[in-house]
């Protein structure tokens, strides 16, 4: 069945003022997974930190998630033939914070970057990664969901003991997850 694109709800009988400021409340309490997306723009390399991934199947590989029309990357990621998503961890929390960081270059520090072999931008201290071509969009207001045809997957921790060095970002501020509850 083909995804449909109008909305069914008569959004002029509800109060959005309310209704917006509620549905932000429920979301700025849900912890979600931080991830950082790179792309080599014509405009140059272009990053956007995330909360919105999910996995969407194994096989093939897909993920989904949603950008902002209002961010300046969102066109790069967008036009890029190859988007690189970076897992953030403990270790690479900064990467999220100058990716999530407006009016800034976000590539300033030549240092702690560089070009994969397939021409996405890597930030250097993220060791799990995976690299995927768009395959399908939705726009959907101010935001565009996106899924991505993954076509390789790293996980530079694989065979590490598992630490519990995951991020997660919840009422606006990061946060390291804690020991695991059975």
């Amino acid at each position: 069945m083909p995804a449909e694109t109008t909305s069914l709800v008569n959004h002029t009988q509800i109060d959005q003022t309310e209704l917006s400021e509620s549905f932000r409340s429920l979301f700025r309490q849900h912890p979600s997974g931080v991830a950082v997306l790179t792309a080599a723009s014509e405009a140059g390399p272009v990053a956007m930190t995330i909360t919105s991934l999910t996995s969407v199947n194994a096989s093939p590989a897909l993920v989904a998630f949603s950008l902002s029309k209002a961010s300046s990357a969102t066109p790069g990621i967008l036009a890029s033939s190859s988007v690189l998503v970076h897992f953030i961890d403990e270790a690479s929390l900064t990467v999220a914070q100058v990716a999530a960081t407006s009016g800034i270059d976000r590539f300033a520090d030549r240092d702690s970057w560089g070009y994969l072999p397939s021409g996405e931008p890597h930030y250097k201290a993220v060791t799990r990664w995976a690299r995927g071509s768009v395959r399908s969009t939705l726009d959907v207001d101010g935001a565009v969901l996106v899924v991505l045809d993954i076509v390789e997957a790293r996980d530079g921790s694989a065979g590490a003991p598992l630490e519990d060095d995951g991020v997660v970002y919840r009422n606006r501020v990061w946060r390291k997850l804690g020991a695991p509850h059975s």
